[in-house]
């Protein structure tokens, strides 16, 4: 589909000219000046990637299809490693740029592009001082085969989160990336992962590839290195969003300066079998934002007489259609600032998370009339909010970082995209890192009710949103947004920010606050004495010194809620299902085989770090006759074939059977285990007797394949197991210990296809949860299962094997009449 937006062609042609050519978490309130990281040398130098190097191009951009999509929620959003979140490379690839639900072909992105502005005090040319790396200007380090796209799930192997996998005393040094990073001689042996899906890789600004991508303005790198991760979260609450993390690292040799982080929005919301779907949308930069307030429970760490009541900061702004599309677009997409790096001192960032401009744009509006910018000088005034007429923070309020700026009139719609950025950040040292995560959040909003209340609140008026009130303030002074249409929008995005906080974990080793409400760590950088003071230590009238030696922590946040003695703040933590097994099919003559492997029973809830895996579901998605804009099946086609409950030594299976004859049915010592039973058939599913995994090697897809260390005996992993015993009591088993396999462990058939017809499976795990539930006066535990899914390109074609009629041809459907209800509609990677 040919599009008229200049930018969507600009694109389009940055991105052909590349072919033809040849994470850091801050602390809340930390102290900018970090220890410089010390892996700045593992990348090349600034100004070319790769020096005449005899590198093929495996390791251009990742943006054909089928491409790395977050499927595990129910924002399906696309991830690269050019710059660039979503897909707005059709030619290349049919991907969802982000859908919801799923695979729906209903888009709220066309796609969201990191830009970085900064002066540069090495720069001889004036011309060069302050200069802006964005969208496709960004590249892969090198073009060999490890400058790639990674893959990982929370659990998996080398993998685990504040966990010391390589026993080297340290914790999580690695970066998922291919390479080296803490010289050790291995290579990714202890990093987080962190959600049911998350992809990483690495991009720099300098690579001859990222210099030649833009031909209207030369590009000058500065010499950066950005560390970028995709989350995709399955558990309910947390699913309705897809999320990226950015950690940017000076390698520029020098320091830079008045650094700003920004993103160009782009939220195409409508379904794409319309033409131009894009040119009926609306933004409004005061949904979801504001601050919320969260009632603190008995059994929560924070819990105190100081703490009864958390304030939830949510930082955002949304698109929506301007009707819904006749009820074929159902939500409105909210883009979601969760947090960036600041300085509570002011010095050298921010001393709290908000934005610093934003801005709303129609095509072809000049820059000098309040139009998009266009060249990197027009983009750094954008950025820093210093625009034509030198205003600052521009659509934003300065004091709260909330945005001010107005919903356009309903007559102004049209294909609107924006700029939003952070900083500043100042005197940025070679070495030292900015990070900064936001996330694409989609929930329903009930286009027919009203934009707007009629009436702002009054002082003593407090909006409810599910279970959170949010707090009288309003700095620009217009109408609040309506909670009846935008209601579940907010709760997302509360949620979403929920998710991002995570939760407080008891350490046993580590530094932690030495009073309640201290949740700053503060050491000088080396040979420095900084005086500091917090509320506190105001309200006495003190200050403390801190030097380069211990360190010594502060309440910046005036929020006896923060900081909790003996516990760890640990973000992106949210209960989770496990992870889906890694599914293998084949295709015969009326039949297709399912085999998977057991990495649903070996992985370890995120947040309770128990194995606590309950069952399988087997799901199935027939009449697929891809739908325009569809990647996949959608939600309806999917049906339940079984689900097959795990019996193993803890809960072992008391089969109503007699199997010796001896006209008894079988007990105790008679069952057998572990066994898959589908409790609607009776049928029982028992493991294949296969080779395990070995120690040294981890799954992916299904596969056992090499990951650290030298091979050894058989793969195991041990935790502790949450199960119920024959009364219903909940128990915990410790120190259970299970071995690892790959796909063949288990094996399902299906015999209710049609040859020469396409269907897709799906694999699910549910756990128990914990949280006990009445069920026929016995008690059980809840459970949560992951996401059904799957793209075009998994779909299998039963059929009569090749050679069982030599010479013979075959029709199918037979007959064939030309045309059918059941033919894959073209597209462009399939225009038959």
């Amino acid at each position: 589909m040919i599009r008229s937006v200049p930018m969507r062609r600009l694109l389009a042609c940055v991105v052909l000219a590349g072919f033809v050519l040849p994470w850091s978490t801050p602390a809340l309130a930390r102290i900018w000046t970090d220890t410089p990281i010390d892996d700045a040398t593992l990348l090349p130098a600034p100004g070319g990637a790769n020096g005449g190097t005899p590198y093929s191009l495996q390791a251009v951009p990742e943006i054909n299809g089928p491409g790395r999509v977050s499927t595990a929620g129910n924002v399906w959003m696309k991830t690269t490693n050019i710059g660039i979140l979503g897909n707005p490379f059709t030619a290349q690839s049919t991907d969802p740029s982000a859908q919801w639900p799923g695979p729906s072909g209903v888009e709220y992105l066309f796609f969201i592009g990191l830009w970085i502005a900064a002066k540069n005090p090495a720069a001889t040319d004036p011309t060069l001082v302050r200069r802006v790396s964005h969208n496709t200007e960004w590249r892969p380090p090198t073009l060999a085969p490890e400058d790639r796209i990674y893959q990982s799930y929370d659990g998996q192997v080398d993998g685990g989160r504040a966990v010391d996998d390589d026993t080297d005393s340290q914790v999580d040094e690695e970066f998922y990336n291919g390479r080296d990073d803490d010289f050790d001689g291995r290579i990714d042996e202890d990093y987080a992962a962190i959600s049911q899906l998350m992809y990483t890789c690495e991009l720099r600004d300098d690579t001859e590839q990222a210099e030649n991508s833009n031909f209207a303005e030369k590009h000058v790198g500065f010499g950066l290195r950005v560390q970028q991760t995709s989350y995709s979260f399955a558990v309910p609450g947390a699913n309705d969003f897809a999320a990226a993390d950015f950690r940017i690292i000076n390698d520029s040799g020098h320091q830079l300066d008045s650094v700003f982080v920004g993103f160009f929005v782009e939220q195409d919301v409508g379904p794409t079998q319309l033409d131009r779907y894009f040119s009926d949308d609306l933004p409004d930069a005061r949904v979801p934002q504001g601050n919320f307030l969260e009632t603190i429970e008995s059994g929560d760490p924070r819990f105190s007489e100081e703490c009864l009541q958390d304030t939830i900061k949510v930082r955002g702004f949304t698109m929506t259609d301007d009707d819904g599309d006749m009820n074929r677009t159902p939500g409105g997409s909210s883009f979601l600032l969760l947090g960036h790096t600041t300085d509570p001192t002011g010095q050298k960032a921010p001393r709290s998370v908000g934005f610093r401009m934003f801005r709303a744009y129609l095509p072809g509006t000049p820059y000098v009339q309040g139009g998009a910018p266009a060249v990197d000088i027009e983009r750094y005034g954008a950025m820093s909010s210093l625009g034509p007429t030198g205003d600052c923070c521009i659509g934003v309020d300065a004091m709260t970082g909330l945005l001010s700026a107005e919903r356009p009139e309903e007559l102004t719609k049209g294909d609107y995209f924006s700029l939003c950025s952070v900083g500043p950040f100042l005197e940025w040292q070679n070495g030292e890192s900015i990070g900064i995560q936001i996330a694409l959040a989609v929930q329903a909003c009930d286009y027919s009710r009203p934009a707007d209340d009629p009436t702002p609140p009054g002082p003593d008026d407090l909006e409810t949103y599910g279970a959170y009130r949010r707090v009288p303030e309003n700095p620009s002074g217009e109408a609040w947004p309506n909670p009846e249409r935008y209601g579940a929008m907010i709760e997302n995005a509360i949620e979403v920010q929920k998710t991002f906080r995570g939760k407080y974990q008891r350490v046993s080793q580590g530094e932690t606050p030495d009073l309640r409400g201290r949740e700053t760590p503060v050491l000088a950088p080396p040979g420095q004495t900084l005086s500091l003071a917090d509320c506190r230590d105001e309200g006495v009238g003190q200050t403390r010194d801190v030097t380069d030696q211990i360190t010594v922590w502060f309440d910046f946040d005036c929020n006896f809620c923060t900081g909790v003695p003996g516990f760890e703040l640990r973000p992106w933590l949210a209960a989770a299902p496990p992870p889906n097994p890694g599914l293998r099919l084949t295709t015969q003559d009326r039949k297709i085989l399912l085999e998977w492997d057991n990495l649903s029973e070996v992985t370890t809830d995120p947040s309770t770090n128990l194995l606590d895996f309950h069952s399988y579901r087997v799901w199935k998605a027939s009449n697929f006759t891809r739908p325009v804009g569809s990647s996949g099946p959608s939600e309806d086609l999917w049906a339940l074939l079984a689900e097959l409950y795990l019996y193993d030594e803890l809960t072992p299976l008391l089969d109503s059977l007699d199997t010796n004859n001896d006209g008894r049915l079988d007990s105790l010592e008679s069952a057998t285990y572990p066994v898959l039973l589908n409790r609607q058939t009776g049928e029982r599913i028992r493991p294949v007797d296969i080779q395990p995994c070995a120690n040294g090697q981890t799954l992916f897809d299904g596969t056992c394949i090499q990951s650290t260390g030298a091979m050894g005996d058989t793969a195991y992993v041990t935790g502790d197991r949450l199960y119920l015993n024959e009364n219903g009591a909940e128990r915990r088993a410790t120190g259970y210990k299970q071995a690892v396999y790959p796909a063949g462990r288990y094996r399902y058939e299906d015999p209710n296809v049609l040859n020469g017809f396409v269907y897709f499976y799906s694999v699910t795990g549910k756990d128990s949860t914990g949280q006990r539930n009445a069920v026929g006066g016995r008690g059980t535990l809840a459970e949560q299962e992951g996401r059904r899914g799957a793209i075009e390109q998994d779909g299998v074609y039963p059929q009569v094997a090749a050679d069982s009629k030599p010479g013979g041809i075959y029709v199918v459907p037979n007959p064939y009449s030309g045309s059918a209800q059941w033919d894959l509609t073209p597209n462009a990677s399939d225009p038959a």
